[in-house]
Protein backbone atom coordinates (compact mmCIF):
# COMPACT_ATOMS: atom_id res chain seq x y z
CA UNK A 1 0.00 0.00 0.00
CA UNK A 2 1.39 3.21 -0.95
CA UNK A 3 0.26 6.78 0.07
CA UNK A 4 1.34 10.36 0.26
CA UNK A 5 2.62 12.51 2.92
CA UNK A 6 3.24 15.90 2.84
CA UNK A 7 4.62 18.78 5.42
CA UNK A 8 4.73 22.16 5.19
CA UNK A 9 6.95 22.82 1.72
CA UNK A 10 8.48 19.47 1.45
CA UNK A 11 7.50 17.47 -1.54
CA UNK A 12 5.22 14.79 -1.31
CA UNK A 13 6.90 11.63 -1.43
CA UNK A 14 5.35 8.44 -1.09
CA UNK A 15 5.28 6.00 1.76
CA UNK A 16 6.12 2.26 1.43
CA UNK A 17 5.58 -0.42 3.58
CA UNK A 18 7.13 -3.80 3.86
CA UNK A 19 6.12 -7.08 5.79
CA UNK A 20 8.97 -7.74 8.55
CA UNK A 21 9.47 -10.98 10.20
CA UNK A 22 12.39 -11.42 13.41
CA UNK A 23 13.25 -14.60 14.07
CA UNK A 24 14.98 -15.04 17.91
CA UNK A 25 15.96 -18.80 18.19
CA UNK A 26 14.57 -19.54 21.84
CA UNK A 27 11.42 -18.73 20.79
CA UNK A 28 9.28 -21.23 18.35
CA UNK A 29 6.97 -17.71 17.19
CA UNK A 30 8.41 -14.90 14.89
CA UNK A 31 7.62 -11.39 15.36
CA UNK A 32 5.75 -10.05 12.45
CA UNK A 33 4.65 -7.01 11.76
CA UNK A 34 2.82 -6.86 8.27
CA UNK A 35 2.55 -3.18 7.49
CA UNK A 36 6.13 -1.84 8.38
CA UNK A 37 7.43 1.88 7.46
CA UNK A 38 10.19 1.08 4.78
CA UNK A 39 11.77 4.48 6.58
CA UNK A 40 11.95 3.39 10.07
CA UNK A 41 15.27 2.58 11.51
CA UNK A 42 16.62 -0.44 13.37
CA UNK A 43 16.94 1.30 16.95
CA UNK A 44 13.25 2.47 16.40
CA UNK A 45 12.03 -0.93 15.89
CA UNK A 46 14.13 -2.62 18.34
CA UNK A 47 11.86 -1.64 21.37
CA UNK A 48 8.97 -3.11 19.93
CA UNK A 49 10.69 -6.60 19.34
CA UNK A 50 12.52 -6.94 22.49
CA UNK A 51 9.14 -6.04 24.14
CA UNK A 52 7.45 -9.07 21.95
CA UNK A 53 10.11 -11.31 23.10
CA UNK A 54 10.31 -10.40 26.86
CA UNK A 55 13.78 -9.78 26.50
CA UNK A 56 16.11 -6.31 28.01
CA UNK A 57 19.22 -5.19 27.50
CA UNK A 58 21.34 -4.64 30.67
CA UNK A 59 23.93 -5.24 33.13
CA UNK A 60 24.47 -9.52 33.81
CA UNK A 61 27.22 -11.05 36.02
CA UNK A 62 29.77 -8.27 35.27
CA UNK A 63 29.04 -8.15 31.87
CA UNK A 64 26.39 -6.69 29.24
CA UNK A 65 23.70 -8.47 27.44
CA UNK A 66 22.99 -6.99 24.45
CA UNK A 67 20.82 -7.87 21.13
CA UNK A 68 21.49 -7.40 17.47
CA UNK A 69 19.47 -7.32 14.50
CA UNK A 70 20.97 -9.76 11.41
CA UNK A 71 20.86 -9.60 7.84
CA UNK A 72 21.10 -12.55 6.00
CA UNK A 73 24.01 -13.36 8.54
CA UNK A 74 25.18 -10.29 8.58
CA UNK A 75 25.39 -8.54 12.09
CA UNK A 76 23.67 -5.07 11.36
CA UNK A 77 25.90 -2.84 13.38
CA UNK A 78 24.61 0.34 11.86
CA UNK A 79 21.05 0.82 14.18
CA UNK A 80 20.19 3.94 11.83
CA UNK A 81 19.78 1.72 8.70
CA UNK A 82 15.99 1.65 7.86
CA UNK A 83 14.24 -1.82 6.86
CA UNK A 84 13.79 -0.55 3.65
CA UNK A 85 17.88 0.07 2.60
CA UNK A 86 17.82 -3.67 3.80
CA UNK A 87 14.88 -4.84 2.02
CA UNK A 88 16.62 -4.12 -1.09
CA UNK A 89 13.71 -3.15 -2.92
CA UNK A 90 12.00 -6.30 -2.08
CA UNK A 91 8.86 -6.28 -0.04
CA UNK A 92 9.76 -8.41 2.39
CA UNK A 93 12.29 -8.94 5.09
CA UNK A 94 13.27 -11.32 7.47
CA UNK A 95 15.61 -10.47 10.60
CA UNK A 96 17.63 -12.49 12.86
CA UNK A 97 17.51 -11.68 16.60
CA UNK A 98 20.93 -12.49 18.15
CA UNK A 99 21.93 -12.37 22.11
CA UNK A 100 25.31 -11.03 22.41
CA UNK A 101 27.65 -11.25 26.04
CA UNK A 102 29.99 -7.97 26.14
CA UNK A 103 32.32 -8.69 29.20
CA UNK A 104 33.98 -5.74 31.08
Amino acid sequence: MNSTETAGDELARPLATLLLRVRYLASPRPYVEPRVDDGETLAALKPRVLQYFGLAEGDVNGGRKEYVFADDGVIQTNVNVTVGELSDGKRTLLLTLLEQFVQG
